[in-house]
């Protein structure tokens, strides 16, 4: 019995190993979701208008839009203000009757439309021109308007609250008048985590526009790590999503770097310090920089517990196979 349990010594170190493999696979596996995203029904160009008009200027321009569904429908065309999507950067949605009463800065008196109402097809592209007449009395400031597609499908479900948002209009900014004030305030500068397995990081940055007129913050982050050696630069806002004033912005960038070591052979484990350096002025775009400093740790728990249990796996192994060849051979009878 003994020379039988010698024997099938081996096989269970196979076994044993073959588990902790089984346990070490089960344990980094990762199911990656699924993100599903809602088609657009209309598409247009351009998606948005800036512009720097004065006291009795008139301006032309057109619109192309286009069906992406494989459905006719018909969309009413209406010319209102605009506002900001609460702390969401680059966004439009139009006012209602309600908010186009009270608000001081839209342009809707000011544009006129070449039609009120437009069919479209699928695969088929239709213009759509308009005028902006700024009348001679307007006072300096930055005024709102959006030409926005409204289906009759909407329109019937939304009754006097008819909106749309920036896929489905075209919002134009226009500045009358000279020497705008231009400031920011930087409310936060932040990571989602404090620790990350990997480098996959989400920035978070939060500012507030306290000039009057649109501003539109860009700049880069630069990350470092433990040994203070730059390992990356992140752009800030590449689409140059713009705040309107009086509003805030927060801007989300992702970063997955793929590997914890980079090309030119820097760490990218442990602390890294990651310094914002933003600016937003048109004129003198170099002054009152937006700066800001946060941290976090990248630490890959998974791959130091593998070579643990490595290194434990070899330990026992050894030992064992050791303490096989000191044990006493039991000679047959």
């Amino acid at each position: 019995m003994k020379n039988k349990n010698l024997l099938a010594a081996p096989n269970i170190y196979k076994k044993f190993v073959l588990i902790l493999i089984s346990v070490i696979l089960t344990f980094f596996s990762v199911k990656t979701p699924v993100d599903a995203q809602s088609a657009l029904s209309i598409g247009m160009a351009p998606p948005s208008q800036k512009l720097n008009l004065q006291q009795s200027q008139t301006y032309t321009g057109e619109i192309v839009v286009w069906n992406l569904s494989q459905k006719t429908t018909n969309y009413k065309i209406l010319v209102r203000g605009f506002r900001q999507i609460e702390n969401q950067p680059g966004t439009a949605i139009i006012l209602t009757e309600e908010e186009e009463a009270r608000t001081l800065y839209s342009a809707s008196e000011w544009v006129t439309v070449s039609k009120d109402e437009i069919n479209l097809v699928p695969n088929k592209n239709e213009k759509v021109y308009y005028k902006i007449q700024v009348p001679e009395d307007s006072t300096k400031g930055e005024y709102l308007v959006m030409i926005a597609f409204v289906s009759e499908e909407e329109n019937k479900s939304l009754g006097t609250a008819a909106f749309t948002t920036l896929s489905s209009g075209v919002p134009i900014l226009i500045k009358v008048g000279e020497d705008f004030v231009e400031n920011a305030e930087l409310l936060k500068f932040e990571t989602d985590k404090n620790f990350y397995e990997t480098p996959t990081v989400t920035f978070l940055t939060r500012i507030k526009n306290l000039g009057d007129t649109h501003i539109s913050p860009i700049g880069e982050i630069v990350l470092t790590n433990v040994f203070n050696q730059e390992i990356a630069r992140i752009p800030f806002n590449e689409n140059f999503q713009s705040i309107l004033r009086g509003n805030n912005g927060e801007y989300s960038i992702d970063w997955n770097y793929g590997s914890f070591i980079t090309k030119d052979k820097k760490l990218v484990i442990g602390p890294i310090k990651a310094s914002l350096i933003v600016t937003y002025r048109n004129f003198q775009p170099g002054f009152s920089p937006l700066v800001a400093e946060t941290s976090f740790w990248i630490i890959p728990w998974k791959y130091i517990l593998l070579i643990i249990l490595t290194i434990f796996t070899v330990v026992i192994l050894w030992n064992l196979r050791k303490n096989q060849k000191n044990k006493p051979q039991v000679l047959p009878k």
